[in-house]
């Protein structure tokens, strides 16, 4: 059910409906909630949840606000369970009303340890009670999951985010608000925004709801009044952006940063990207081509898949988000699930994004999971993959693919399975040669070579180690950017990599990668390999 829906729904005679909304856009449904049912049922709106100590009848004031005023007749006896009791009463309401009961999923949810078998009957009763009647009940909450015996009763909607044209709207009317506000009590209000701005302050408040929208320009009005008055202009994008990421932090999403470090090697990787970085594009959309899933990323640990995920959003030319799941697991039954569900909304309305999980196979593994949230989460995250067409490049890094749950990984699943094996030689190259001019220090091909030739099960994590560790010895040494071939080679032989500390782990890894795509290309026997050798040995 659409929430466009759901006053036609409420009006054929189907009793109970289920509005999914998140926290801080609760008033506004009420409110919205008691327009149309006026208009549309000519009925009026009551709310109750265990939080407040009577029914109260929801009205517009005279300045568009939602105001609450209790209704005398609700008089609850004391030592009553308040749930039941607003039941009955409703049950036992003579005329016409639409009845929001707050945040009582609980005790009607799949699973959940609040679940009352008592609540739940009550519920059935009333669904088939009210029926011929006029009165009506919506169950307002977020994260709402019903116990199987309701799901064929009761509709659920899911309140969407606000796309941007619906926060550009609300930007421009809630300005005008600002500004008579700040005309009643004397003080200039001045808006300095182009329509181009203004549309690039409502993309980059995608994620956000409109109550948040509307609790930053309230923030920010009170931080920019001066004697001169407030000025709201351009300045503002870069402000809500700080905003939207502190608020996503709290729900487990990080806004990525472009990546600072491009990786080196993995040309397989980086040309299969490249394919496919316009398929993104308005052009690409028009003419219907298959919008990219995302890819898996597998290797050994510090072979460089975190810093890939982050370049591929720059070659995609996307913004990047960072999904922690672990961060989103709770402590309540379908809690977790909940939390992942709407990480997803959000990256859905902020599409075309790249969404990063990193280390996806901690949260999916199920290992040592009885309750089966591991199994839901990835249900959440399965459906969410085949389904969406807005264009969120999922990418995937994991560290041990051997214990991810079959689903994932088949074909088809995401675009391609890669790969991303310890750096072959031409890549340890690369992958030194990126890092020590970091430090600002330039060294000889050959001298990288000669390196790159010794450190044959070194993964990109140890190179960006010994590179550094060379840098520091330099310095140390009153050698500032002057890093020779010793200093590199004695660096070396004080780094013992994973591949050997952990052969069996990375030898596993290695044998997956049968059934996965190659990131990089083959290595192609060097003739002057032994050359490089003896230069290496010659030099020391």
């Amino acid at each position: 059910m659409k929430l466009s829906n759901l006053l036609s729904t409420l009006d054929s005679q189907i009793p109970i409906a289920a509005l999914d909304v998140l926290s801080p856009d609760e008033a506004t449904i009420i409110e919205w909630l008691t327009t149309e049912a006026k208009e549309k049922l000519n009925s009026p709106v009551f709310f109750w949840n265990l939080g407040v100590s009577s029914l109260e009848q929801c009205l517009i004031a005279p300045d568009g606000g939602l105001v609450f005023k209790s209704v005398p007749e609700y008089k609850r006896p004391a030592h009553t369970d308040p749930l039941l009791f607003v039941f009955d009463y409703i049950n036992n309401f003579d005329g016409v009303g639409v009845f929001i009961l707050g945040d009582i999923h609980p005790f009607l949810g799949k699973n959940s340890p609040q679940m009352s078998w008592e609540i739940l009957t009550r519920v059935k009763n009333l669904y088939h009670r009210l029926k011929p009647t006029e009165k009506r009940i919506v169950l307002l909450g977020q994260n709402i999951e019903l116990h199987d015996s309701l799901l064929r009763l009761i509709p659920y909607c899911e309140v969407p985010l606000p796309n941007i044209g619906q926060i550009q709207d609300h930007f421009e009317s809630y300005l005008v608000f600002l500004e008579e506000s700040a005309t009643e009590q004397d003080v200039t209000f001045q808006v300095s925004l182009s329509y181009e701005e203004k549309e690039t302050f409502a993309r980059a408040a995608l994620g956000l709801t409109l109550e948040e929208v509307s609790d930053f320009l309230r923030l920010t009005v009170k931080e920019r009044l001066s004697r001169n008055g407030i000025l709201i202009d351009a300045t503002v994008t870069p402000l809500i952006v700080e905003y939207k990421t502190r608020l996503l932090a709290q729900m487990g999403i990080e806004l990525g940063k472009p990546a600072t470090i491009p990786f080196g090697g993995l040309d397989l990787l980086r040309e299969w990207l490249l394919r496919r970085r316009r398929l993104f594009t308005i052009e690409a959309r028009k003419l219907h081509l298959p919008q990219p899933k995302g890819v898996l990323l597998a290797g050994p640990p510090g072979t460089g898949k975190s810093i890939c995920a982050k370049n591929i959003a720059t070659i995609l030319n996307l913004p990047l988000l960072q999904l922690d799941i672990a961060s989103l697991l709770g402590s309540l039954v379908g809690e977790s699930e909940g939390n992942v569900r709407r990480a997803l909304k959000t990256a859905e309305v902020i599409a075309p994004c790249v969404l990063w999980i990193d280390e996806i196979e901690k949260a999916l593994s199920g290992s040592g999971d009885t309750s089966g949230v591991s199994q839901r989460i990835l249900g959440n995250l399965l459906t969410f993959m085949s389904e969406c067409t807005a264009g969120v490049f999922v990418v995937a890094t994991c560290n041990d693919p051997s214990i991810l749950p079959s689903e994932l990984k088949r074909k088809g699943r995401f675009d391609e399975n890669f790969f991303v094996d310890l750096p072959t030689e031409l890549e340890r190259c690369q992958i030194l040669k990126i890092h020590l001019e970091r430090f600002g220090i330039v060294v000889e091909g050959e001298y990288l070579e000669a390196i790159a030739a010794s450190t044959a099960k070194f993964s990109g994590a140890e190179l960006e180690t010994l590179a550094a560790e060379a840098a520091l010895l330099a310095f140390d040494e009153g050698r500032p950017q002057q890093v020779t071939l010793g200093d590199l080679e004695n660096c070396s032989h004080s780094i013992t990599p994973l591949a050997v500390t952990d052969a069996a782990a990375v030898e596993r890894m290695q044998a997956w990668a049968s059934t996965a795509r190659r990131a990089s290309s083959p290595v192609v026997a060097a003739k002057t390999q032994s050359l490089r050798a003896a230069k290496f040995r010659n030099m020391n």
